[in-house]
């Protein structure tokens, strides 16, 4: 982590690393991103519905 890390969603310092699909429609990226506790626990209580973040679907993990 270098020291201007920051969440992906916010301006909080970052948690973890995290694997993430992300997702509109048929479109879905795999990445890799750095999350605060706020946003990681947001995304893992959607499960596999996806937490939705300006038009785009996020979930833990790629499968």
């Amino acid at each position: 982590m270098t020291p201007l890390a920051r969440c992906e969603f916010c301006t909080a310092l970052p948690k973890a690393e995290v694997a993430i699909l992300r997702w509109v429609d048929d479109d879905r990226e795999r990445l890799t991103l750095w999350l605060c506790a706020k946003h990681l626990g947001r995304i893992q209580q959607t499960g596999t519905r996806g937490w939705e973040h300006r038009g785009k679907l996020h979930k833990v993990g790629w499968w």
